[in-house]
């Protein structure tokens, strides 16, 4: 008898097949409840090789033993009955069918049922402050109608830390956010914006649900876990509507090689969805912005607490920045991280409740972090849009921070943040056309970013188109159900509009010390024999800049009074002075050689070259 014949007649290749589908079975089985367990990565390769390293040992023992009605018995000690052979050969096909069956479920669930997203931690509070709108929202779920899917389209989503302490989610958040920066630089592909992507970061939404808010059609997710110099970066791509795995692959190195982990994932996403790369992205897609491992990690802890906002999260990044640019003093975009995060810090120390209401002045040092990276990097995006937030903001300086603000929006067209800053030194010239395609420019861009819906709101309001104010206002309550400025701006567009009832109750959701001299205005503005006492509670409240108690004030026909609280803000060095134009409720006031003298000093209005358009 041939050996062939004698395999067959033994059953080996029956234990074999049965041993391969049950392989495939504790496999599948292992690799996806791994994950959620927090097994460490090396438990599917050990699987793997258990099963490798078991299969000669199945052959051997398939050979020696046969399976009989009596049990396993050694091959030479049965007599060679059919009958036997043939029981043996049934029982192994009824179990080699029946794991193979099992194995193409468990494939099928894994491919093509939609899946929730990875969940990761949940994110850093966010700190309101009316002029800034690079903070992300937090609480809610976005639930926008869902656009027209473009098929060469993704969103990325931040990555899982799998480090052994998780305390690595700063740097799991920067692998994902530079794998997303150098993807939205590709022409072909429309990428979700950082802010609207890390909005689901902590939520169990449906990548459904997340194709649908953010129009896209493809999800990138994956994990980072990193122990001492090594890292490992698994990721994979998924159709957004139907969960099915595109791609997927797990990375391997040190800490040195996380551009060259960052770069094959952006060039494996653009093969898998058939993009068309464009000159320099032929052979590059991910710049190596520095060969200094320290300083690419002090980078990403910087934007990781640049990204949170906050006084201390703001001065977090500032030290991180500091250490990067330190390690690397040629590393333009650390420089340009330090600008942001000076250019931020003055006006949070303000309205942070850890900066005790005194104003920390790091304008210079913006300045002069933004033009060392302009130095290195002429094109850097965030260090001119750094630079023209503090010429406008704190220098009044109309014509330098709209030269760099078109720079900014001219070296990165889908830098939201960029347009939306610009956009807000238009409002302040009332030059509302203007602004508002900023605005919606910067909403197009990150649709789920609260702040950019209450910059447009705020806008709005100040042009009298308070109905729609307010929509906006509640648009960017939804995306973040605590954001102060919000709630306080639309209380004043409920008073505006006379719904005093629905003003009231916004008021009462608010803190004691901000909803009493909120709820004691609407008392006012409905019967103004309590005018005095809305005063008194006004003036003795905490709320603090332009933007709050004068126009509380003018809004009760208290001009006197609103225009000492401003000369008296204004010498205190207010960080929301450029508002003063744009407050519609100082309309009054224009006339008065008081007000004129506040206006000459942030250089409002200007002769050129935009005109101011009228508000109410």
């Amino acid at each position: 008898m041939s050996l062939f014949a004698e395999l067959k007649r033994r059953n080996v290749f029956r234990a074999s097949a049965a041993y391969l589908a049950l392989g495939w079975v504790v496999t599948q089985v292992t690799s996806t409840v791994a994950p959620a367990l927090h097994l460490p990565d090396w438990i599917v390769p050990v699987v793997v090789w258990i099963g490798v390293i078991g299969f000669p040992f199945v052959l051997v023992f398939s050979w020696v033993f046969e399976l009989t009605p009596e049990g396993l018995k050694r091959e030479r000690d049965i007599a060679h009955d059919d009958s036997i052979r043939l029981i043996a050969a049934r029982r192994l096909d009824h179990l080699a069918i029946g794991l193979f069956v099992l194995a193409i479920v468990l494939f099928a669930v894994d491919r093509f049922v939609p899946r929730s997203a990875v969940p990761t931690s949940a994110p850093v509070p966010v700190a309101a402050v009316p002029k800034d709108a690079g903070a992300p929202g937090n609480t809610a779920t976005a639930e926008k109608p869902a656009p027209p899917v473009n098929e060469k389209s993704i969103a990325v989503l931040p990555f899982a830390d799998l480090s052994p302490n998780h305390d690595q989610e700063y740097f799991s958040d920067g692998m994902a956010e530079e794998i997303l920066d150098a993807l939205a630089q590709v022409q072909d592909l429309k990428v979700a914006g950082r802010t609207s992507s890390f909005f689901f970061k902590g939520k169990n939404e449906t990548l459904q649900a997340i194709g649908a808010a953010l129009g896209v059609a493809h999800v990138l997710e994956g994990s980072v876990r990193t122990q001492g110099t090594k890292v490992r970066i698994t990721a994979q791509l998924i159709q957004t509507r139907d969960g099915f795995h595109l791609w997927s692959q797990s990375y391997d190195g040190d800490l040195s090689d996380v551009f060259q982990v960052q770069e094959r994932i952006a060039r494996a996403i653009t093969d898998q969805l058939k993009v068309v790369l464009q000159g320099d992205q032929k052979t590059q897609l991910l710049p190596k912005t520095t060969a200094n491992v320290a300083a690419h990690e002090q980078y990403l802890r910087g934007r990781y607490f640049l990204t949170a906002r906050g006084l201390t999260n703001l001065q977090n990044a500032a030290a991180a920045f500091e250490a990067a640019k330190t390690a690397d003093p040629n590393y333009a975009d650390a420089w340009a991280g330090l600008a942001q995060a000076y250019a931020l810090i003055p006006e949070y120390s303000m309205f942070d409740p850890a900066g005790n209401g005194h104003e920390i002045n790091t304008s210079a040092q913006a300045i002069a972090a933004a033009d060392e990276a302009l130095r290195l990097d002429p094109n850097s995006c965030r260090a001119l849009a750094a630079r023209g937030y503090v010429r406008i903001g704190k220098q009044f300086d109309w014509a330098g921070g709209e030269a760099d603000y078109r720079a900014a929006i001219a070296a990165d067209p889908r830098d939201a943040t960029a347009h939306q800053w610009y956009g807000e030194s238009l409002m302040y010239q009332r030059r509302w056309s203007e602004a508002a395609l900023h605005y919606d420019a910067a909403i197009a861009l990150e649709p789920l970013a609260p702040i950019a819906h209450f910059a447009k709101a705020l806008a709005l309001q100040y042009q009298g188109k308070l109905e729609a104010a307010v929509a906006e206002f509640d648009e960017s309550l939804r995306l973040a159900p605590h954001l102060y400025a919000s709630k306080m701006s639309k209380i004043l567009s409920l008073a505006g509009l006379h719904r005093y009832d629905e003003a009231e109750v916004t008021a009462r959701l608010m803190a004691a010390t901000d909803g009493r001299p909120t709820i004691a205005l609407i008392a006012a503005l409905r019967d103004p024999s309590r005018t005095d006492a809305a005063v008194t509670e006004i003036m003795t409240s905490s709320l603090g800049g332009v933007v709050y108690k004068p126009p509380m004030l003018a809004m009760l026909g208290r001009n006197d009074l609103a225009l000492a609280e401003l000369e008296r803000l204004f010498a205190a060095n207010d960080p929301l002075r450029e508002f003063l134009y744009a407050i519609p409720e100082f309309n009054p006031l224009h006339s008065d050689p008081r007000f004129q003298a506040l206006l000459k000093q942030i250089g409002l209005p200007r002769d050129q070259p935009g005109k101011a358009e009228p508000g109410q």
